[in-house]
């Protein structure tokens, strides 16, 4: 066993026990375990032919602070001390694992001296080798040894993380289906959607029909333009929770489901650098392919800086056009963030209906007619009051009102790459703007190609046509993506509300006619300079995708990229955005405007899912 005492490299040796679930059948024993090394262990015999399995210390495994490149190494044995031949597994059960990137830590399993092929370490509970024959009085021989794999890529994400792991045997029968299987992972760069408790993973067939994901095969691919898709059920309808689940609490996968079977729809926005544009205030920019990095774990590899004070003012370092900038979003408080899960539809409820019953489904009225702070803390109230409901852990995520940062998070993503673009000069068959809902208060609809440029609100259908629908022909190209993989009501539909404030003229918080009772901690909202006149531009922030993404310095109602609304708020004092479908040609996932008065008592809203703050 090697030991990096230096190198902050811990092997924490501890005594436990291990319980051995024993079977009978025609062929096999009932068999003992006699633990070696722990004192406490209570022997259980059965009957003839009995197991030993021996630790050089323990079977807890615990690395501290490694770095990469460093190893360890646990040996044990199992001995078959009876008269019978019998099979036996071996299951590695994770009790902590910090790593942000699964490829980072792997290990070899040496038996007999013959070592097998090196492969990833588990990261949940999962079986390493299954029904391994043993004749009587054999004895196979172990070495585990754990590798923190160095490479040519930046690793900081994982360095000083922790791992924790029992090693443990069992002769448990039909373990196979639980035999560990790594997670896909496509070849994007991209990190894995995180898979907080209580989101269920989802992918759509060909005919866009949904299903409970297989993580072990492809269920998501960025290069391909298909977002990671995640769900939230009502745990407290049996019936529901038992088309998700089996009795023993694992997924039915490839189960098909429908959307009156959930309450709720996410997409995974992962972690990424964008490479600066328009980076210098009061210059403008033609809508564009942004190019953009999906950076590893929660690590920050651009080389642009920036911070904004309590008075919303920017200040950047090496803010010139080609730098690479971490886009903010990513960032949660104090907690970096490998990605953030945003709704894939505005927040939507029944008709007269209020929080508790929010739905983030297609075809909903939008949450409206309320002030902000009745929906900020409906929100909020999703993972503090509720989570039971959703089968959430309110000490993993935070829910919230989608901040502006968070906004053009999504946007710079769809008009890249893995969004509406092929390459520089190429976009999707549906063009590179998103299309518009024209149907004010339905989410997930869009505009016939047969309509004008414009939405012709004067006679805005009343209802989603059918082809207009989210997973239809025509209903797909109102996504970020072009297909049904990608976020939709970003373009009209009702405008939307986010978490983006202008101070008041001394550089305070102004919470407007918002009724927030007391100013919302700095990490869920940003803060923007004061100023009365809307076309102030210059107090934008990088990656809000509001004074970078202009293509007119003086027009409010067409400034932006696709000729998209930019009124900058002046003391309004929050920040709407993607514009309502009367707009017309003016609405668009660029779009931004002030919400004077009680017009946010019209407007929708979305959610965001983070890591909570400190917890990541």
């Amino acid at each position: 066993m090697k030991l990096f005492d230096k190198k902050s490299l811990i092997l924490l040796i501890s005594v436990v026990s291990i319980n051995i679930l024993c079977i009978i059948s025609v062929s096999y024993a009932y068999f003992t375990a006699n633990i070696i090394g722990n004192d406490k262990a209570e022997e259980m015999t059965v009957t003839a032919g009995t197991m030993k399995i021996t630790y050089t210390d323990s079977n807890i495994v615990t690395l501290n602070n490694a770095i990469p490149g460093d190893s360890l190494t646990k040996q044990f044995k199992v001995e078959n001390t009876g008269n019978l031949d019998t099979k036996y597994n071996i299951k590695i059960n994770i009790e902590n694992n910090e790593f942000e990137d699964y490829n980072d830590l792997k290990y070899t399993l040496t038996k007999n001296g013959e070592q097998q092929p090196e492969k990833v370490l588990p990261y949940e509970d999962g079986y390493i080798v299954i029904e391994n024959e043993i004749k009587e009085k054999g004895i196979d021989n172990y070495t585990l040894t754990l590798n923190f794999k160095k490479d040519n890529s930046n690793q900081n994400d994982n360095a000083n993380k922790k791992v924790k792991f029992k090693i443990e045997v069992d002769s448990e029968t039909d373990v196979r289906l639980y035999e560990y299987q790594e997670p896909y992972k496509d070849n994007s760069g991209a990190n894995r959607p995180k898979l907080y408790q209580g989101l269920i993973p989802i992918t759509f067939n060909e005919d866009n029909t949904m299903k409970i994901a297989d993580i072990t095969k492809e269920w998501y691919n960025y290069d391909e333009h298909k977002w990671g898709n995640a769900v939230l059920i009502d745990n407290t309808n049996e019936e529901i929770r038992n088309k998700f689940y089996k009795e023993d609490g694992t997924l039915r996968i490839n189960q098909a489901i429908t959307e009156e079977d959930i309450l709720q729809m996410y997409v995974w926005i992962p972690r990424y650098k964008y490479q600066l544009f328009n980076a210098v205030a009061g210059e403008t920019s033609n809508p564009q392919m942004i190019n953009i990095e999906f950076e590893k774990g929660i690590t920050s590899t651009g080389n642009v800086t920036c911070t904004i004070e309590t008075n919303g003012k920017e200040t950047c370092e090496n803010d010139i056009n080609g730098n690479w900038y971490t886009h903010p979003a990513f960032t949660f408080g104090d907690t970096e963030l490998p990605g953030i899960w945003v709704g894939k539809f505005e927040v939507g409820v029944v008709d007269g209906g209020s929080a508790p019953d929010l739905y983030v489904l297609p075809e909903y009225i939008p949450y409206r007619r309320t002030t902000l702070a009745t929906q900020f803390y409906a929100i909020r109230d999703i993972d503090t009051k509720y989570a039971d409901k959703y089968n959430l852990n309110s000490s993993e995520i935070d829910t919230h009102v989608m901040k502006n940062m968070d906004w053009g998070a999504v946007a710079y993503l769809s008009s890249s790459k893995y969004g509406r673009y092929i390459d520089k000069d190429t976009c999707v068959s549906g063009g590179c703007e998103i299309w518009i809902n024209n149907v004010h208060w339905i989410t997930g609809c869009s505009k016939s190609p047969n309509d004008s440029e414009d939405a012709d609100f004067n006679s805005t259908p009343a209802v989603c046509e059918e082809l207009n629908k989210w997973k239809n022909i025509y209903g797909v190209h109102a996504s970020t993506t072009d297909n049904i993989y990608g976020v939709y009501d970003m373009n009209g539909g009702t405008a939307e509300i986010v978490m983006g404030n202008i101070v008041d003229v001394n550089g305070n918080f102004n919470p407007g006619v918002s009724e927030f009772e007391e100013q919302p901690q700095k990490k869920y909202y940003e803060a923007y300079e004061y100023s009365k006149i809307g076309t102030t531009y210059e107090r934008g922030h990088l990656g809000d995708a509001t004074r970078e993404t202009l293509i007119l310095l003086d027009n409010i109602d067409n400034g932006a990229w696709y000729d998209d609304a930019s009124y900058f708020p002046p003391p309004g004092p929050w920040f709407s955005r993607g514009d309502s479908f009367s707009s017309g040609k003016g609405a668009g996932i660029f779009a931004f405007k002030y919400l004077g008065g009680r017009d946010h008592s019209y407007k929708a809203c979305r959610i965001t899912i983070t890591a909570q703050d400190g917890n990541e």
